[in-house]
C-alpha cells in the first residue's frame, strides 16, 4: 500500500514537471523509485518510460501545436528510433550477462543518470545566471547551415537554417539515451533545442514534448516486446501524472523563458543532489 502511493504521488508531480518544461520526467521516476520501492531496475526503465504517454498526451492537447512546430520532431525521429533500439538492445544483453544478479546493472544505471543530471544542472544554471545578469551565452553551436539538406527555423530574432544531418545525429544520442536508461528524451531535448540550434526556451519546450510522445509511443512498443512493463506501476503513474500535466501547462504559460530554464536547473540539481546523497550513505 505504501509503494503504491509513493509510486502514485510521484506520478502526479512528474506530470507537473512534463506540462511546464517538456519534458517526460523518466529520468525523475527511475532512480528516486529504485530509491524508495522494491520494483527491480529493468521494470521501472520499461514502466516509466510507458506511463510518459499520458501527461505527454495530456499536456499536448493543452497546447496549440502549429504545423511548422513539427518540422524539427519529425525530422529528429529517425536518428531516435535507431538510438532507440540500440540502447534498448544494450540494455537486454547486460541483463543477459548479469543474469540474476540486477544489482550491478542497478548501479550502472543511476551512476549514469548523476553524472547526467549534475552536468545539464550546472549547465543551465550557470547560463540562466548569465542571461539574469544581461550576458546571454552565445546559442546554435550545432547549426551547421553550411551542411546540406537544411531545415528553415525561427530562432530569436529571425528565420536560421539548421543542417538535417545535425539534428539526425542529435536524434540518434537522445534515442540511445531513452532506450538505455529509459528517459523519455525530454531533459536532453528541451536545453539541446535551445542552446544547440538556437530555437527559444518555450518553443522548444512544445517541440521537446511533441519528441517525448513520440519516443515514449515507439520506446514503449520495444520495452513491451522485452517484458520489461509492469502495467500495475504504469496505471498508478498514469493517474497521477495526467492530472499533473493540466496544472504543468497553466503554470508554462505565465512563466518567462529565463526563468523557466532556471527552475529547471533548480530541478535537475535537486534531483541529482538525493541520488548522490543516497548513494554515499552506508
Amino acid at each position: 500500500m505504501m509503494e503504491s502511493a509513493i509510486i502514485l504521488v510521484s506520478g502526479a508531480a512528474v506530470g507537473i514537471i512534463a506540462g511546464l518544461f517538456g519534458v517526460g520526467g523518466s529520468f525523475l521516476l527511475v532512480p528516486l523509485l529504485s530509491i524508495a520501492t522494491s520494483v527491480p531496475i529493468q521494470f521501472l526503465v520499461g514502466s516509466c518510460t510507458s506511463q510518459v504517454l499520458g501527461p505527454a498526451t495530456a499536456a499536448l492537447l493543452s497546447f496549440r501545436i502549429r504545423r511548422r512546430e513539427l518540422r524539427i520532431p519529425l525530422i529528429l525521429m529517425g536518428g531516435i528510433v535507431m538510438g532507440t533500439l540500440t540502447g534498448s538492445e544494450i540494455l537486454s544483453e547486460m541483463q543477459k550477462q548479469l543474469g540474476d544478479d540486477s544489482r550491478m546493472l542497478t548501479v550502472a544505471i543511476q551512476y549514469s543518470y548523476i553524472a547526467l543530471l549534475w552536468i545539464l544542472g550546472l549547465f543551465s544554471l550557470w547560463e540562466s545566471r548569465r542571461h539574469r545578469k544581461g550576458r546571454p551565452l552565445s546559442i546554435g553551436w550545432l547549426k551547421f547551415p553550411n551542411i546540406k539538406p537544411t531545415c528553415e527555423v525561427f530562432g530569436r530574432n529571425r528565420k536560421q537554417k539548421i543542417s538535417v544531418i545535425s539534428l539526425s545525429l542529435f536524434g540518434l544520442f537522445v534515442g540511445f539515451l531513452a532506450g538505455f536508461l529509459g528517459l523519455s528524451g525530454g531533459i536532453i531535448l528541451f536545453p539541446g533545442l535551445h542552446y544547440a540550434y538556437g530555437i527559444p526556451s518555450k518553443r522548444s519546450a512544445i517541440m521537446s514534448l511533441v519528441l517525448v510522445w513520440m519516443i515514449a509511443f515507439q520506446a514503449t512498443l520495444i520495452h513491451a516486446v522485452h517484458g520489461r512493463v509492469d502495467l500495475n506501476v504504469v496505471m498508478l503513474l498514469l493517474v497521477g501524472s495526467t492530472f499533473g500535466a493540466k496544472l504543468g501547462v497553466y503554470l508554462s504559460s505565465r512563466t518567462t523563458g529565463g526563468k523557466l530554464r532556471e527552475h529547471f536547473a533548480g530541478l535537475l540539481l535537486g534531483t541529482a543532489s538525493i541520488i548522490t546523497i543516497y548513494l554515499l550513505l552506508p
